[in-house]
């Protein structure tokens, strides 16, 4: 068995663990999304701690409006509230659109990410669907932070777990979408947490959940991911990234200093792993770099095991009772194009047309701010579909 070396660390592990924090952090941290800006969690803190947060609290929300690429033209949202998951952490939830909308669509967002990932549908979708527009909202639209991610609550580390997710989203469907029909949207993890509800409670889908969109999503094989490294690259990333997460959750200062010195690495990482294009805009690197920087490491190192050994391909027979969404950008080097042509070969297998598979030419992993139009406008012909098979008022 191999010796474990003691707190103040041998010198061949501690440099193990420097290159373990930057090569994991720009990997792993990158792997399945982006995270907003750690500091939105006071929010939530704001709430449990009383007034002596609220001036930390304002000064978090200043930048990341700051961070914002809608800037001024962001939506804010119409209704802010907390929803307890079944483990007490506080759920950070934000809605746009009338409570009494005939239709409720929920965001879920990916590994370290939050719901301000959706800023551009947010805002077009919001426009087109949840406004009123001289004629009556025809959704209501629900995003929320994940726990552990942006202003949502922590949770002890062993609930960090696909199934944990699902049951998460179900405290969400209860509390803010108790009654009516719901479409489930989620990127990355966000996907993955779709599935784990698909298997924790199949008889939903079908009921409640009229619809679902998986977007940049993978029912598991994640540890066999390349991340478009040559091979001797991936043989060392192999070896690294234990160390790595080893490092992020047991040692989270030292990696938090680490990733601080290593902010240019990481972020070239950041353009290289989450953008398909070279000349993507400087200012969603930035917005994806804050992000980033924000997700605190050993929430990183605590989902990543989870992702790692997921295996929910016998698991999508659910999904196959509704409208599904199956979208990615062909450039995607996290999540590979292949793992969302094997979901669609799993959903279509009843020989109905349920499925629409959309691959975006020249995107990456965060098709969703790369070409948003493209990934609002899949969704909205989605909802199309939702309500023309179910009597729940009119999308176009």
């Amino acid at each position: 068995m191999a010796r474990k070396h003691p707190k103040t660390g041998h010198p061949k592990a501690r440099a193990a663990g420097v290159v373990g924090a930057v090569v994991g952090l720009a990997a792993a941290g990158t792997a399945a999304g982006v995270a907003l800006s750690r500091i939105a969690a006071r929010r939530v803190r704001a709430a449990e701690l009383g007034p002596a947060a609220e001036v930390a609290t304002a000064l978090a929300e200043s930048r990341l409006r700051q961070a914002d690429p809608l800037g001024a033209d962001a939506r804010p949202a119409d209704r802010t509230a907390l929803v307890q998951a079944d483990d007490g952490v506080l759920l950070s939830v934000e809605e746009i659109g009338p409570r009494d909308a005939p239709l409720t669509v929920v965001f879920v967002h990916g590994y370290s990410l939050s719901m301000a990932s959706w800023a551009f549908q947010r805002r077009t979708l919001a426009a087109d669907l949840a406004t009123g527009n001289g004629h009556r909202p025809q959704a209501r639209l629900v995003f929320y932070d994940q726990r552990g991610h942006g202003s949502s609550g922590r949770g002890a580390p062993e609930h960090s777990t696909i199934e944990q997710l699902a049951r998460d989203l179900l405290a969400v469907l209860d509390a803010r979408a108790p009654r009516g029909p719901v479409v489930l949207v989620g990127h990355s993890m966000g996907g993955m947490t779709i599935m784990g509800l698909a298997a924790l409670r199949p008889e939903l889908f079908g009921t409640r959940v009229r619809g679902a969109a998986l977007v940049s999503t993978s029912s598991g094989n994640l540890a066999e991911l390349s991340f478009g490294l040559p091979e001797m690259l991936t043989r060392l990333r192999a070896a690294v990234l234990p160390v790595a997460a080893w490092t992020m959750r047991h040692r989270p200062t030292f990696a938090e200093r680490t990733r601080r010195v290593a902010a240019d690495l990481v972020s070239a990482a950041t353009k290289a792993l989450s953008f398909g294009s070279s000349d993507v805009d400087p200012a969603l690197v930035r917005y994806v770099d804050a992000m980033i920087a924000g997700t605190p490491v050993d929430v990183i190192a605590e989902f990543y095991p989870a992702l790692a050994g997921l295996d929910e391909t016998g698991r999508l027979e659910p999904l196959r009772r509704v409208p599904t969404l199956v979208l990615t950008g062909d450039k995607d080097t996290m999540i590979p194009q292949e793992h969302s042509e094997l979901i669609v070969e799993r959903l279509a297998r009843t020989g109905e047309d349920a499925v629409e598979f959309v691959v975006v030419p020249g995107a990456g992993h965060m098709v969703l701010l790369e070409q948003p139009d493209e990934v609002s406008g899949a969704i909205a012909r989605l909802l199309r579909r939702v309500a023309a098979g179910a009597d729940v008022g009119a999308t176009s």
